[in-house]
């Protein structure tokens, strides 16, 4: 099989791009979602994907999504389920290479710890396609969301809100996983530039509203009026927080991820805003990619997806991923800026 691996440097951190999702494509990597033969005139095709934690509703909305893709384009797709344990998924991602597949996609949750495994991918002669993260090798391409790009712009419609210099607290994601370690960084360093300072800050290691709650209170109990904002790494965080608010403690409140319940809560006033990721169409493009590589095209080292912030101003616009995923997609690539830019549009 012909493809062209990269070598990404190891310990990088996560790579700032500009993006967009929507624009005129470009470069000769590019090309719709539909259609179209494999080399050899044999349109039958394998991707595995390694999945990280299948329970997560965007996570399972980008699998629903590459398995959409794939299917159209004649291929089959094979997941596993690390449910974040990183050994798990060192051995999925060998069983997946002993099952025959011809492209794998991964979201490491230990890009270093998983090289043996993905050089196993690389010594069968199998491209690799990694999500949101720079370390390790070898890969084929990389295809990341603007995380740290979104959470870095948190703190500046903080101040648009609340004026300069903010007080601000922070409710963080697992440091240990890379996409939350991402929106971690992000806002520490856009509140660092504008000059807010952060009071408090702590990991919710539930992962829940309800861890988030707690954390929200004792800040309440030992900071009170003085926390002017809350930014929280996903939306269930945010909405916890948002529910300790009270006639004395009145935070604006920023979440990310853009599922439902974010965008409900933004709507109704609980939150400032959101942070849509587009898990369907991120999906819609790695499996675009796998068919991409399968083929032997040659893709850029990274291609980035840009989030998109919710408000209240643009919160009816969003569509609900259910919706999204019983559309088809086309993607191509817009390489005209200073960064290859994928470009996700629905049919029709």
């Amino acid at each position: 099989m012909r493809y062209t691996k990269k070598l990404l440097g190891v310990g990088g951190a996560l790579l700032a791009a500009a993006l967009v999702l929507t624009g005129c494509s470009g470069g000769d990597a590019g090309g719709d979602a539909g259609g179209g033969e494999t080399a050899g005139g044999d349109d039958s095709f394998v991707v595995g994907y390694a999945g990280a934690v299948q329970a997560n509703p965007n996570n399972k909305a980008i699998e629903d999504a590459i398995r959409a893709s794939v299917t159209e384009n004649g291929g089959e797709l094979i997941v596993t389920d690390a449910n974040f344990d990183p050994s798990k998924q060192f051995s999925d991602v060998q069983s997946l290479i002993n099952q025959g597949i011809d492209v794998l996609v991964i979201w490491p949750l230990d890009p270093l710890g998983i090289q043996p495994a993905i050089q196993q991918a690389d010594e069968a002669g199998i491209p690799v396609i990694v999500q949101d993260t720079t370390e390790g090798g070898p890969y084929a391409t990389n295809i990341q969301v603007t995380n740290f790009e979104s959470a870095e712009a948190a703190a500046t419609l903080i101040e648009d809100a609340v004026g300069p210099n903010a007080q601000v607290a922070q409710i963080e994601g697992l440091p240990s996983v890379g996409v939350l370690d991402a929106r971690n960084r992000g806002f520490a360093a856009g509140a660092e530039a504008l000059g807010q300072t952060i009071l408090a800050s702590q990991v919710n290691e539930l992962d829940s509203a309800d861890g988030a709650r707690p954390i929200v209170d004792a800040w309440k109990s030992r900071f009170g009026s003085e926390i002017q904002a809350i930014f929280a790494y996903n939306d269930p965080s945010a909405i916890g927080a948002a529910s300790a608010k009270s006639p004395e403690f009145d935070p604006v409140v920023i979440g990310m991820n853009g599922d439902a319940d974010g965008v409900a809560a933004v709507k109704d006033g609980r939150l400032l805003a959101t942070f849509d990721f587009h898990p369907v169409q991120v999906g819609n493009a790695l499996g675009w990619a796998a068919h991409q590589l399968h083929l032997g095209e040659t893709l850029p080292e990274t291609l980035t997806v840009e989030a998109t912030m919710i408000t209240a101003e643009n919160a009816d616009e969003w569509v609900p991923v259910a919706d999204l995923l019983q559309k088809r997609f086309d993607v191509s690539i817009d390489d005209s800026g200073d960064a290859p830019k994928l470009v996700v549009k629905a049919r029709g």
